[in-house]
């Protein structure tokens, strides 16, 4: 590594003081204005688009780089040191870290961010600059290392306006030059080998047959030409335990489907059958004649012949039903009920005004899970009576006012507490890298080590705690909005009976309920946002039942 902190996404060199060009041109920047009483609250914002081993170094490097600088002046405070693994930067609400960092800013957090480059913060013009906008509205400011750009000069808007549209361009480029690459290969006969069921690759030979998967893939077609349905075919497996490409006992009629209507198992390879709509929105669509197909034609050695596949299509299409787009609906449940049982997830289903929440494994077939389907009038009521048992407990102890700001408390922790958790850990990481960094400088190898294992440590604990911050990231917005109910005038007469009647609302008990585990239709396990679990039995009397 030596005298280089980036990676190969770039270089940052130091000169013989230890700093970069860019932290002795920042290192005495203030906010513009007259000497500040306290020190810049700093953040770094880093980011690499792929999961590679050369890309994960680049962000260790960079984490350690932002690290030091940020310490390294004294007018600055560090906050965090935010990143995405492998997110792509033209879309941002698909980048947690990026989302995190901004609500932070905005919440009065950070006042100054750091990034290495535009390209890094976004790749779309628009997104960038509305963001920019936002942060200098609020008096928080960016500076791009590699383009010199310090948003909170208003003269800097134009060029970072340029500097998005060419960060927009490249991604474009990019994407057309792979595109461009990918043709050729398949106008070559060239077929890039993916594992489906079946097939292996075994060092350089690609497309070998194996032999016990492709017994089941023959059995699909069989059950197929016998007329069964996918989802037929489906249970079929799941009962005889056959096994997927994942290991897994887990079959659906869209695996199905997808296995009888792929014409790999014919010896071809059809290129381009699905291609992307633009570099901005990476959504992949089906090509349906739009573009170019390239037919690879006895590129492998078959499992199934050409007139068993061609009535196998003729099959499925007479099953077909009319395509509906449908529009998937998030509730305020959705995601957060996972089955005791089998740990997947429970599945919304309204019949007749009636709203059931199912297992999903369960819904294919009972050899995958025994768990009952349970009505959602039951969930709540379990909600809503462990909610309203959690602050009866303090009826006659304090008034309904000292209560609510119980309340308003817990909730307010809690928005606080996850930060306070990451940061630490981010602190810890970056500590333990800048001393790995010091230890290849010194070439102590057995100490290098050591703190590799330490890393590894905390890096872990940080992806695990990483689901949870998410959870709560999630509900954010039922978390304020309670809050702000709690805080308003309206409640302010308000017995501890009706308090109790009010939170029974979905709005409050999604602030408060994070998941949902059903242990058996009666029995249940729920998680608050303070981490804390209880278990809820309905029992029969029971006054909530």
């Amino acid at each position: 590594m030596g005298d280089t902190l980036f990676g190969q996404s770039g270089t940052q060199n130091f000169d013989e003081g230890g700093e970069s060009a860019f932290a002795s041109s920042y290192h005495l920047t203030k906010l513009d204005t007259n000497v500040q009483s306290e020190p810049i609250k700093v953040a770094a914002y880093v980011r690499v688009s792929t999961l590679s081993d050369e890309q994960e170094d680049s962000l260790e490097n960079q984490t350690s780089h932002y690290s030091r600088l940020i310490r390294s002046n004294p007018d600055w405070k560090m906050t965090s040191i935010y990143s995405d693994h492998g997110k792509s930067g033209t879309v941002a609400s698909s980048r947690s870290g990026f989302n995190q960092m901004m609500r932070h800013a905005l919440e009065g957090k950070i006042d100054l961010i750091l990034c290495k480059s535009v390209s890094r913060f976004a790749r779309n013009v628009l997104d960038t600059l509305d963001t920019v906008r936002m942060l200098k509205e609020h008096g928080k400011r960016v500076i791009f290392e590699k383009e010199d750009i310090d948003t909170g000069n208003m003269q800097s808007e134009f060029i970072l306006t340029m500097m998005a549209a060419v960060a927009q361009e490249e991604s474009r480029s990019i994407s057309e030059n792979v595109k461009w690459a990918y043709k050729k290969r398949l106008e070559r006969g060239e077929a890039r080998f993916h594992r489906i069921l079946g097939y292996v690759q075994e060092g350089s030979r690609k497309w070998v047959v194996q032999e016990e998967e492709a017994k089941i893939v023959k059995e699909a077609f069989e059950l197929c030409l016998q007329e069964k349905s996918p989802a037929e075919i489906a249970r079929i497996f799941i009962q005889k335990g056959f096994k997927t490409t994942k290991g897994n006992k887990e079959w659906s009629g869209l695996a199905i489907r997808e296995i009888l209507k792929n014409n790999n198992y014919i010896g071809e390879i059809l290129g381009q059958k699905m291609y992307t709509e633009d570099h901005l929105s990476h959504k992949s669509i089906r090509n349906n004649g739009e573009k170019k197909q390239y037919l690879i034609e006895k590129n492998h050695k078959p499992i199934i012949d050409k007139q068993t596949f061609k009535t196998a299509q003729l099959m499925l299409k007479k099953r077909a039903k009319p395509n509906r787009t449908r529009v998937k609906k998030q509730y305020p449940l959705s995601s957060r009920i996972t089955c005791g049982k089998c740990g997947g997830n429970l599945q919304r289903f309204e019949c007749r005004g009636v709203v059931t929440w199912r297992c999903g494994k369960r819904t294919k077939s009972k050899e995958l899970c025994v768990m009952e389907g349970i009505r959602e009038e039951t969930i709540l009521t379990v909600m809503g009576a462990a909610l309203g048992n959690k602050y009866e407990a303090m009826k006659g102890e304090a008034p309904t006012s000292r209560i609510i700001q119980k309340m308003v408390k817990e909730i307010k922790y809690v928005n606080s507490k996850s930060d306070i958790e990451y940061n630490q850990l981010r602190v810890d990481l970056e500590n333990i890298l800048h001393e790995e960094n010091n230890a290849i400088i010194n070439g102590a190898d057995e100490q290098l080590e050591e703190l590799k294992v330490r890393r590894i440590y905390i890096e872990a604990e940080i992806k695990e705690k990483e689901k949870w911050w998410k959870l709560l990231d999630a509900d954010f917005s039922y978390r304020m909005n309670v809050l702000e109910k709690l805080e308003s005038s309206s409640l302010i007469n308000i017995t501890l009976d009706m308090l109790l009647e009010e939170i029974k609302n979905i709005e409050y008990l999604r602030a408060w309920v994070v998941r949902v585990k059903a242990l058996s239709p009666i029995l249940f396990s729920i998680t608050w946002v303070t981490g804390e679990e209880i278990e809820v039995e309905l029992l029969e009397g029971d006054d909530y039942l």
